[in-house]
């Protein structure tokens, strides 16, 4: 027992010796690492309070006074002055087709590319386009409206929208036809006496149209909505005519119908696709659904019989006695109902009016159209002025057949 009890003893004894040992040599090896730590951190110190001394804030402070007085006034692109000289620009338009015409043009200035879409009945469809490369590519695009893309959002809320077109693939392959890799997109809706009647489209290469530039674009399409809405109102003179009564615009003489009363015609729209050619100083957009809506109340004239000439066509309005002012003021809002009515006609269905003007059968082509807004303008003129003149077949003579009665066909 006193062997095995001396074994122990040494042996513990040897254990805590060991142990106390290693304690002594991790102490010493912490002692060093923390002894360098604190030398590295002096010398990084060091080396930071070196940089401190190297850096000139007065060249820093110089270089950011340069970058903020290169950026727009407003800030993303947004320069106030340059809408102000947009407002005017689509102020100036003195009918449908010239005010958004203007509206495109301008628009084209804040954004890489513009289109503006009509909405007929379930589509929109392209009319008019800056950017887009070849420029009539627009007119071959139609975009359902009941399809998932950005213009079913915009035609079911009646509000703008913004976004990436990765977010809208539908919308992508819906214009597929105009080409490029936009990035940001922005829809925006133009309100015509409380019906949505066309849609602007527009894009950028940017991943968004920044935010500002996207307002305005809104006020653009917002004031062009309200400019056309006054112009169905009241009529604006712009340009002159010439002694033998030929207008500005493009050189149409004015009918020779017309009462006494001078108004200047409108001058030419800008360079592009202007479906409202011809249509005068005063016109408004009524969306399809209010065709729609007017019901035929009178059926149209009757077809002569097999072997039975047709008849003549008939004769400009002429009214030669002396009016008075309630008369001339009748017969000018005749004639103003008149034109808006065909000019609308003519908006929806350029394809077809040309086609007609090429086969002389206009009327074949656009009878239903054109017998109700016959029916419209019976509704709205009185029956004194439809007794003594016929409006309705001047426009349709002079916007939809160019001037050329025997286009229309027969009727």
């Amino acid at each position: 027992m006193a062997l095995e009890e001396d074994l122990k003893a040494r042996t513990l004894a040897l254990i805590s010796q060991q142990m106390a040992n290693w304690v002594v040599e991790i102490q010493r090896y912490i002692q060093e690492h923390q002894g360098n730590l604190v030398r590295s951190l002096d010398e990084l110190q060091e080396t930071v309070a070196r940089y401190d001394e190297k850096i000139n804030e007065d060249d820093i402070a110089a270089a950011m006074s340069e970058v903020v007085a290169q950026q727009p006034p407003a800030g993303g692109g947004a320069d106030y002055s340059q809408l102000k000289a947009s407002l005017h620009q689509v102020e100036r338009g003195t009918s449908l087709s010239e005010v958004l015409t203007h509206l495109v043009n301008e628009v084209a200035h804040y954004v890489d590319r513009a289109a503006m879409f009509i909405v007929k009945g379930p589509n929109a469809i392209g009319w008019y386009a800056r950017g887009v490369e070849p420029p009539e590519s627009v007119k071959a695009v139609t975009v359902p409206l009941n399809g998932e893309t950005v213009f079913r959002i915009v035609y079911n809320s009646r509000h703008a929208e913004r976004g990436h077109i990765s977010q809208a693939a539908s919308t992508a392959q819906a214009l597929a036809r105009l080409g490029g890799d936009p990035q940001g997109i922005l829809a925006v809706p133009l309100i015509l006496r409380d019906k949505l009647a066309a849609i602007l489209y527009c894009d950028s290469q940017q991943e968004e149209i920044p935010p500002p530039v996207a307002d305005m674009v809104e006020i653009l399409v917002s004031f062009a909505g309200k400019t056309i809405d006054l112009i169905s109102v009241t009529p604006k003179a712009a340009g002159t005519t010439t002694g033998t009564g030929t207008a500005a615009r493009g050189g149409h003489e004015e009918a020779p119908h017309r009462p006494p009363v001078s108004r200047p015609p409108a001058s030419a729209p800008p360079s592009g696709p202007s479906p409202g050619d011809g249509e005068g100083a005063s016109t408004v957009m009524f969306n399809a659904s209010t065709f729609n809506a007017m019901r035929q109340q009178a059926p149209p004239p009757a077809r002569p019989a097999p072997g039975r000439p047709a008849p003549a066509p008939a004769m400009p309005t002429v009214v030669s006695r002396a009016i008075s002012p309630e008369e001339m003021k009748a017969h000018e809002d005749a004639k103003r109902f008149a034109r808006l009515v065909v000019s609308e006609i003519k908006l929806y269905n350029e394809s077809k009016v040309n086609e007609g003007r090429r086969n002389k059968d206009i009327y074949e082509r656009l009878k239903e159209d054109i017998e109700r807004g016959r029916q419209m303008y019976t509704d709205r003129v009185p029956g004194n002025v439809r007794e003594v003149t016929n409006y309705f077949y001047d426009e349709l003579v002079r916007i939809l057949a160019g001037g050329d009665a025997s286009a229309l066909g027969p009727m």
